[in-house]
């Protein structure tokens, strides 16, 4: 087979792009390059490390870089072996100034939020590592398992006995880690962790699946935003735990078009119901940003 077929095959494509992340997260902790010091710049003032950490697994600071990473991979194909695309890939892409505040901004919300809530936490800064989530959305099990050893050491090391989520993938990675290893470390995601916090406004609610179905916090999250005094306008076929749909965003690493489509008709659901959409899941933001007009996480409402 020519390198240019290669290069153009969805499945070599795959392939390649698996084994890329591997190496890369057996590396250094990250499924691909990133500027640590942009990541961390946000936490200023949180003390460094501690027994329980605010855990962001860069979810919020990266969202926007995996699209970038995806139109990439038959470039970075060229680029022989994962130790030079360590070296270079970091300078392929940045998120734009406008994503890296806004990201900052949720963030540091969420802190906070958490330490008016009378809750004490650290923060890794540059050394936070990835959760390994893709690799299980992405099927690859046997590398999952292999990864989870690797990181639950590195949290051991460092003596953490807590860690606080911000986000859907990581939770759910985690607890899915408990199939595989003796945890313990006790992972707690910060909704659960908000007391007194107020927002205003009506929204539709796009549920993250994993929130919603493999995590059983459907109601859970209603009831932290609706206590806010956050309006929700519910739906029984759009909303509705068992019928909601997902916004296409994990399917995109396999097939771009199917993401599209899929991200396309979430958004026309949902705006059936309200024109004011809020997601709790930064990569369901960047699916549905550029669909709807007024899109927000939660994170970026509530004080």
């Amino acid at each position: 087979m020519s390198s240019q077929s290669e290069s153009s095959d969805p499945k070599a494509q795959l392939s390649f792009l698996k084994n890329l992340i591997f190496q890369n997260l057996m590396r250094n902790y990250l499924p691909f390059p990133m500027d640590m010091k942009l990541s961390s710049a946000w936490a200023s003032g949180i003390r460094r490390g501690g027994d329980t950490v605010i855990y962001t697994s860069m979810m919020y600071q990266m969202a926007p870089l995996f699209r970038s990473y995806e139109k990439l991979i038959p470039t970075i194909r060229k680029i022989k072996g994962v130790y030079r695309f360590a070296a270079l890939g970091k300078y392929f892409y940045k998120p734009s100034r406008d994503e890296i505040n806004r990201s900052y901004a949720i963030l540091r919300n969420i802190a906070s939020s958490l330490s008016a809530s009378g809750v004490s936490f650290g923060y890794l800064y540059e050394e936070e590592p990835y959760s390994g989530a893709i690799l299980l959305e992405l099927g690859m099990l046997d590398e999952f398992r292999e990864y989870a050893s690797k990181l639950m050491g590195f949290f051991r090391e460092r003596g953490i006995r807590r860690l606080i989520t911000v986000d859907p993938h990581t939770t759910n990675a985690l607890h899915r880690m408990k199939q595989f290893h003796t945890m313990d470390i006790d992972v707690v995601n910060y909704l659960h962790l908000l007391r007194n916090v107020k927002g205003k406004g009506e929204y539709v609610l796009h549920d993250s699946c994993l929130y919603s179905r493999h995590l059983d916090m459907y109601q859970d999250i209603r009831n932290v935003i609706e206590k806010s005094g956050i309006h929700l306008k519910e739906d029984p076929i759009v909303t509705g735990k068992g019928t909601s749909m997902c916004c296409g965003f994990p399917v995109g690493i396999v097939d771009r078009i199917l993401s599209e489509r899929i991200a396309g008709l979430r958004a026309e659901k949902l705006s059936s119901v309200s024109e004011n959409v809020m997601v709790l899941c930064p990569l369901c933001f960047q699916n549905l940003h550029e669909r709807i007009s007024n899109v927000v996480d939660f994170a970026e409402v509530f004080r």
